[in-house]
């Protein structure tokens, strides 16, 4: 998706796909969206369509996903720390195409302790933004009964410089933390593990890879399940990202030896047990420790919102085209009934609801993404 900067050319590309015979729609969001803001912000600026596309509304999910086999097709949103309202407008529109929600089915990342630990503060703080998650986590399990709510990315933490020990090693802690905030929401941690995707780096070769996977199977084993004891139950899907350039897939020296699985366990374990002495991955990243932890490098911001070196070459058309979208939008929309949705919203931030319930309404209302998270920050902030 990336150079799709506008919602009808990624939707143009979309039906190119399917028409080649894809069932997986890839959907990347731009870096003003992923990160709850709208196009007309002041701090979107230089970010709009940048790596992906623009969605400040209902209106512009629809232009999206136009035309598209909802009910057939496998959704993979990109999106962590502003999941929430891009799934719930996702799923708005499948319904207004006529889609059963039993059958759609699709991925969201949702990995929120990847975004806070690469990047630094996000547009929430830790806890809240953990809450989201486990929020989203929550709402999948009761509407969403074929949709993966976590992917949790440690192949992100490969590009950013780490070893295939503290990739192994983020991706079972920052795991078991979910799981974790899971049980302490009430939800089943083992209807939650079902749904979650666990995703590493390649290797060099195929023994490597197959070796960095056995590691984690047996940390994620001992750490998750009899950390949590939880009896057996189904586990979680294990899944190894291409990489879209260097980084992933350097040589490690003795990877390919017979006793690569046992060293690369023992590394890995060596370093969850570092986590764990300083409370777990959610008090490691409020500590701003987890760059020394992993060996990840650059990439942190010092606000809730990124900066780039140079702004996206074509965002001030595609900001002006979605600035007069959101001007005609608050002209048309009934505003008492999104101002009402926008304060139940809050509301239910500051107690311990579900968010994603008044979320939908106000999502439905025409509320803006920006509208939306402003809503969240201010609750969670104030």
């Amino acid at each position: 998706m990336t150079g799709c900067d506008t919602a009808a050319a990624a939707n143009a590309r979309l039906h190119h796909l399917v028409a080649a015979g894809a069932r997986v729609l890839p959907l990347a969001f731009d870096l003003a969206t992923r990160t709850g803001l709208d196009s007309d912000a002041p701090a979107a600026w230089g970010l709009v369509g940048h790596r992906g596309v623009p969605v400040d509304s209902v209106d512009d999910m629809r232009v999206l996903l136009g035309g598209l086999p909802l009910d057939r097709a496998f959704a993979a949103l990109a999106a962590d720390t502003c999941a929430a309202p891009l799934l719930v407008l996702h799923q708005l529109v499948a319904e207004e195409h006529g889609a059963p929600v039993h059958r759609l089915s699709g991925s969201v990342g949702n990995d929120v302790l990847k975004d806070l630990l690469l990047h630094g503060p996000g547009p929430f703080p830790p806890r809240a933004a953990l809450r989201l998650a486990g929020d989203v986590a929550a709402y999948c399990l009761a509407e969403l009964p074929r949709w993966r709510f976590l992917s949790v990315a440690g192949h992100h933490l490969a590009r950013a410089g780490a070893d295939p020990a503290r990739e192994i090693a983020f991706t079972v802690a920052a795991g078991t933390e979910y799981l974790r905030a899971a049980r302490a929401a009430g939800l089943d941690p083992r209807a939650v593990a079902a749904r979650v995707t666990l995703s590493l780096a390649p290797a060099v070769t195929r023994r490597a890879t197959r070796a960095k996977l056995r590691a984690l199977r047996r940390l994620w084993a001992r750490t998750a399940r009899d950390g949590l004891a939880l009896p057996p139950g189904p586990a979680p899907l294990l899944r190894v990202a291409a990489p879209p350039g260097p980084g992933p897939g350097r040589r490690v020296p003795g990877e390919d030896g017979p006793q690569r699985a046992a060293a690369l366990e023992a590394e890995a374990d060596a370093v969850l047990e570092e986590v764990a002495a300083l409370g777990g991955m959610l008090a490691v990243v409020e500590a701003g420790r987890g760059p020394g932890l992993f060996g990840t490098r650059g990439g942190a911001r010092s606000g809730a919102h990124p900066r780039l070196a140079r702004p996206w070459s074509s965002s001030r058309s595609v900001r002006a085209d979605q600035t007069e979208r959101l001007a005609k939008l608050r002209a048309w929309r009934v505003q008492p009934a999104v101002d009402d949705c926008l304060r139940r919203l809050h509301g239910a931030a500051r107690g311990d609801g579900n968010v994603l319930h008044p979320m939908r309404e106000a999502l439905a209302a025409r509320a803006t993404v920006g509208e939306v998270c402003a809503a969240l920050r201010e609750a969670w902030t104030g």
